[in-house]
């Protein structure tokens, strides 16, 4: 029997590789991992396959530890394990709260490497791991910081982890998409002073991204990037210093800033 472990998995790109995983690679139970229940109860009767709903808030130890006993009481072996959960906002340091930053911090970081840790031992040779990166992560992005930067640990944790499983059979990739058609970046922008950057458009299809994304962690990549944009970004990271890209961003926030006051 497939099982596969998804977090963030009630909307999204979460739920998109609940459905790629089932078409693809045939997956045929699921363990749905996010907070609102009546989303992941939809997810599940759409999917048409047996599904463990398990409602838990990952920002906090008792969403972890809800897990953790689920794995304990029913031992399950992991044929995926995806870690979509995960959040950003738009601001400065001014501007975000301190619960904004703790949050996104213990979500992106802290609950994709517990989960992880803890699911590792009921992979077997053959195991796949899908870490959810970001685009954002190959260049300083101020205004978007915690979030991007929370990315660039996730990049480095699943490539380094990549590695460390291979003696096992078990290989993780690190998905790096650009700007998702999601429910994401309303979310993201949410905020005082938020920016919409132009380059956020047109946004990527989600199905498009997550299915390439599958069949890069069947066949063991490291990485997943999705389009010419991200790609040209990574490529750039490489080749360009810091300082050059990160100047472009502010230019592109701040052309972006005056043409939505001239609008208003």
């Amino acid at each position: 029997m497939s099982i596969a472990v998804i977090t963030g998995a009630s909307s999204g790109i979460g739920r998109e590789f609940a459905f790629k995983l089932r078409d693809i690679a045939k997956v045929t139970e699921f363990w749905l991992i996010a907070r609102n229940v009546e989303r992941l109860e939809k997810v599940r009767d759409e999917l048409g396959v047996p599904c463990k709903i398990i409602s838990a808030d990952l920002t906090k130890s008792e969403g972890i530890d809800k897990y953790r006993t689920a794995l304990e009481e029913e031992k399950l072996e992991i044929s995926f394990l995806v870690n979509a959960a995960g959040f950003g906002v738009f601001g400065s340091f001014d501007v975000l709260s301190e619960d904004t930053v703790t949050d996104m911090i213990d979500l992106n970081v802290k609950a994709t490497v517990l989960i992880t840790h803890m699911s590792v031992p009921y992979m077997k040779n053959g195991g796949r791991i899908i870490e959810l990166g970001s685009g954002s992560c190959f260049t300083p992005l101020p205004h978007f910081n915690i979030y991007s930067s929370s990315k660039v640990f996730v990049l480095h944790y699943t490539k380094s982890l990549n590695y460390e499983l291979r003696p096992y059979g078990v290989r993780a990739t690190c998905f790096c998409p650009g700007w998702v058609d999601t429910a994401f970046l309303p979310k993201s922008l949410d905020a005082p002073g938020a920016y919409v950057p132009k380059s956020m458009k047109p946004l990527l299809d989600v199905s498009k991204v997550v299915e390439g994304c599958v069949r890069a962690s069947i066949k063991g990549r490291a990485m997943y990037v999705t389009n010419w944009y991200t790609k040209l970004q990574h490529l750039l990271f490489k080749l360009v210093p810091d300082c050059i890209l990160t100047k472009l961003w502010l230019g592109m926030l701040k052309k972006n800033e005056e043409k939505s006051a001239e609008e208003k």
